[in-house]
């Protein structure tokens, strides 16, 4: 598959773990800037009064996006003890079959799902001026 894929996820944290999320998705962050070179952007925003994160992850490709699921698989699996709910999850690009098998196990009628697979205009710079 070619063209940037882009996925952006948002969650609630649990009452009391504000700062249990703010230490582990900086450790997850560091295990994903060490293992996951082709990765363009990988960036978490908080709302400490909403208890809201935001995930927003810039691949070069889907199947970049691919080995980032696999490789966060486990660490997925084992629970993530400070997330309280999914709110949505955004897929911007189109799907491989291999990222849309590895994201099936993950998804739930119970979460909003938005999916544009069709990038439209626009361009990814990889460096600022």
């Amino acid at each position: 598959m070619n063209g940037t894929f882009v996925f952006v996820g948002n969650w609630t944290i649990k009452e009391g773990r504000v700062e249990d999320a703010r230490k582990a998705l900086s450790e997850h962050t560091d295990f994903v800037e060490i293992n996951e070179p082709r990765l363009v952007s990988f960036n978490f925003y908080i709302d400490e009064d909403t208890r809201r994160v935001t995930c927003v992850q810039v691949h070069p490709d889907a199947d970049s996006m691919a080995t980032h699921m696999q490789l966060i698989s486990k660490h997925l699996s084992d629970g993530v003890e400070w997330m309280d709910t999914t709110e949505l999850e955004q897929y911007y690009g189109q799907k491989s079959p291999r990222l849309a098998e590895l994201l099936e196990p993950w998804s739930s009628p119970h979460v909003p799902e938005r999916y544009l697979p069709e990038h439209l205009a626009g361009f990814t710079r990889s460096t600022v001026r």
